[in-house]
């Protein structure tokens, strides 16, 4: 899995460390707010970084889940508008926090730096946009099928059984990544669970046919990069 610190060189990975600052961070603390306007960006170093936004209707919409590699609100980066979404650590992390206008500076004068953001973030945006097309096209069963391969090849571990997805996840925050409620997903993963498509291990799913799922959305051959979560 490509994620944006480890495309570029040692040598560049040791100065873009130099330009930030090591922060530990509990669970339940939010980086930011949606509506913000942020003056740090963040790299996980470890931990998980949920990105959510709140729906006319005040519901949570769940978006992202960032790890370890992976930048939080570079969105903010190059523009002054308000950050679109809330950031709230879910498992213990430690981040290294960029000044906004450092890190800015930093890009435009290292080539190989700024390369290495602009991949990770043109495959950020079309993962995004592929989520949305699942969520918009496929129905809440297309959308709900679609989180679970994205949890899958962002947090799969593979072995005999099938895929296990190392994150715990409950049926509330299922529901909020396809914009549905928990009773849906209720329904829809008993479903799962009655044909042995998936079962549940110690509070984790494990995906026992994850074929089954690519092909109710006839799935192409996207880079793995596009159909994360």
């Amino acid at each position: 899995m490509k994620r944006f610190f480890n495309e570029i060189s040692e040598e560049n990975q040791k100065l873009l460390l130099t330009y930030g600052l090591e922060i530990k961070v509990k669970s339940g603390t939010f980086l930011f707010y949606e509506g913000d306007y942020p003056d740090h960006v963040y790299l996980v170093r470890s931990g998980k970084v949920r990105l959510s936004k709140m729906t006319a209707e005040g519901r949570e919409f769940s978006v992202h889940l960032k790890q370890r590699d992976e930048l939080v609100g570079e969105v903010g980066l190059f523009n002054e508008m308000a950050i679109s979404v809330s950031a709230e650590v879910i498992e213990d992390a430690v981040l290294v926090r960029f000044d906004r206008h450092t890190l800015e500076a930093l890009f435009r004068e290292n080539g190989e730096i700024a390369v290495a953001f602009m991949k990770w973030f043109a495959r950020h945006t079309q993962s995004t946009q592929a989520k949305f097309r699942d969520l918009i096209l496929c129905g809440k069963t297309g959308a709900f099928y679609s989180t679970l391969i994205r949890f899958s090849n962002s947090y799969g571990i593979q072995n005999d059984d099938g895929i296990l997805i190392n994150v715990q996840l409950t049926n509330q925050d299922i529901a909020n990544y396809i914009g549905t409620t928990r009773e849906s997903v209720n329904r829809m993963i008993n479903d799962l669970k009655k044909t042995n498509i998936v079962s549940m291990r110690e509070g984790h799913i494990l995906l026992h046919d994850i074929q089954f799922l690519k092909d109710y959305l006839h799935c192409g051959d996207c880079p793995v990069e596009i159909c994360t979560i």
